[in-house]
């Protein structure tokens, strides 16, 4: 284990780890976001006073209220000018000085140096990181973490002795976490959890203390979701019971890419849930029970390691669409909370390995797990290297639901050639036939479509979003019957997916059954509270419904 002169030591183990696995990233580009809200941003451009203001009073990138990440990346500007280079060397500083803190944070926290040493190690390299660090849109997750690991230092040193200074840096930092990204709100939770779960107390001071910060929280928050377009908007399935079970589906999964980050994914597929005895939901929420059975059970007996799986919960919370916003599930949302499932583990291995006499081979132990999620960062960074890049980590993995209607797009040569040489390699794979199918579904060539679905279909009969896109181009092909099928097939795999229902209905509307048509319009509009959306197809019904009578 490391002994108190090896600090250095520790810190230059970060650093050259950080630039080996990440040198990569420095020769990415502007991908998905940065497109948009950085590259051509002209509020980034200068330092004006004009500038500065904007990015104080508005949501530069349209959602989010994230002064601070914003003023980074226009010093950025100024630094490196308009080359992606440099904004990537900035995110990897961020993520090395966090990998630092994180050190120092659990030295302070009692953990042995070896512990602290080596969970900030498996931090810095987990390749769940590679998504906060790579992509250069995600500066507010590196940020916003430093405030946040600093915010909860200076806590505890103000908690062990109080002093008026030392409890304003702690608001500082806590609001300077929240004006990166809001997900930080949950700080001040944390507090007090470590009050109980490590100090075995919770004095009212602290509890008053706490206040301020939950004010500071309630502001920022609300000026982050007051007439935000897209964040708090709308429930997943339309309703908060939707969201809550579709989310419990996520946590066995995320820990599961905590322990076993094989098959990472710039994007998961989460099916909307409709019932709570759903397999799957059913035993997501027996693993989160037994989670929080072993937390309560470890805080009761004095172990440290139940502060860590409630930082884990605590800090993933905001991320589960309490509050809802578009993803479900994304490697970045991980970007705190994997600390709170790596130290556990590591105290877990610790005590095994004392228990068989084997206790001095956990350096090395640690060292091949580091070596191993290092290379796992190696070839994941790729994926965030250029647009191209970003949508084949999906594309060839995942189904995606084709739009609405043919339109017509401009044709994607580069993203078709991907595919079918992808085909070549994996003919069984249902994802690939999907996603050629719904190119061609696109581009409006039906007949061209049809075929690639159906085999999409038939290698993967339960996967909803196949079934949907194949139901949709049977539907503009008029074979109504062939439609109906597939679309009920659709929306009993997925209940809540308003878009099968809105799909169900115009084949219901076709074959004339109006009362089927609108039973399905219904139900649709329970799931999306939109009805600028229902509008022009309630129209159609409505018209249909008056001939009918």
């Amino acid at each position: 284990m490391p002994s108190r002169d090896s600090t250095p030591l520790v810190i230059a183990v970060l650093v050259l780890a950080a630039a080996v696995a990440y040198a990569g990233s420095f020769a990415g580009t502007w991908i998905s976001d940065d497109v948009d809200t950085i590259a051509p941003n002209p509020v980034l451009r200068s330092l004006t006073w004009a500038n500065l203001r904007t990015l104080a009073t508005e949501r530069t990138d349209g959602t989010n209220y994230i002064p601070l990440n914003f003023l980074s990346l226009a010093i950025d500007r100024q630094i490196w000018g308009p080359n992606p280079w440099g904004f990537h060397f900035t995110n990897l500083a961020f993520h090395v000085a966090n990998a630092i803190v994180i050190f120092f944070l659990l030295l302070r926290l009692q953990e042995s140096r070896g512990i602290a040493a080596a969970a900030s190690l498996l931090w810095l390299l987990h390749p769940v990181q590679v998504e906060s660090v790579a992509w250069i849109s995600e500066r507010k997750n590196v940020l916003s973490t430093l405030f946040f690991v600093l915010a909860f230092l200076e806590w505890l040193r103000f908690s062990e002795r109080p002093t008026p200074w030392r409890y304003v840096l702690v608001l500082l930092f806590y609001l300077s976490a929240l004006v990166s990204k809001v997900n930080t709100i949950v700080l001040p939770v944390l507090f007090l959890v470590c009050e109980i779960a490590l100090h075995r107390r919770l004095r009212m001071r602290e509890v008053l203390l706490t206040v301020p910060m939950f004010a500071i929280g309630a502001l920022i928050a609300w000026a982050n979701l007051h007439d935000n377009p897209s964040h708090g908007v709308a429930y997943h399935g339309g309703s908060l019971e939707v969201t809550l079970r579709t989310s419990a589906t996520t946590i066995p999964r995320y820990w599961w890419n905590v322990v076993a980050p094989f098959d990472l994914s710039t994007y998961y597929p989460v099916p909307l849930r409709a019932s709570w005895i759903d397999p799957t939901v059913a035993g997501a929420v027996a693993f989160i029970v037994a989670l929080v059975a072993l937390t309560l059970w470890l805080a009761a007996h004095g172990h440290p390691e139940a502060f860590w799986l409630a930082w884990f919960g605590i800090t993933l919370a905001p991320m589960l669409n309490l509050v809802p916003f578009p993803a479900l599930m994304n490697d970045r949302y991980l970007y705190i909370p994997l600390l709170g499932a790596l130290v556990p583990l590591l105290r877990l291995g610790a005590r095994l390995l004392a228990r068989v006499g084997a206790h001095s081979v956990g350096p090395a132990l640690v060292g091949a797990i580091a070596l191993g999620l290092g290379i796992l960062t190696v070839w994941r960074v790729p994926a965030f290297r250029t647009p191209l890049s970003l949508w084949a980590d999906m594309g060839l993995r995942t189904p995606y639901i084709t739009s609405d209607q043919p339109y017509g797009p401009a044709a994607r040569t580069e993203e078709k050639r991907l595919l079918t040489e992808a085909l070549t390699r994996h003919p069984t794979r249902a994802a690939l036939h999907n996603n050629l199918g719904g190119f061609a579904f696109e581009e409006n060539r039906l007949t061209d479509a049809l075929p690639f679905l159906e085999r999409a279909h038939q290698l993967d009969p339960n996967d909803p979003a196949i079934a949907l896109n194949l139901g949709r181009t049977y539907l503009w092909l008029r074979r109504i019957d062939e439609a109906r099928r597939t679309l009920q097939l659709a929306t009993t795999l997925e209940p809540p997916s308003f878009f099968a229902h809105l799909n169900l209905a115009r084949a219901y509307m076709l074959q004339g059954d109006l009362r089927a048509a609108r039973a399905e319009l219904e139900i649709g509009k329970t799931l999306k509270k939109d009805p600028w959306f229902w509008q022009g197809f309630e129209q159609q019904l409505e018209r249909a419904e008056r001939r009918g009578s």
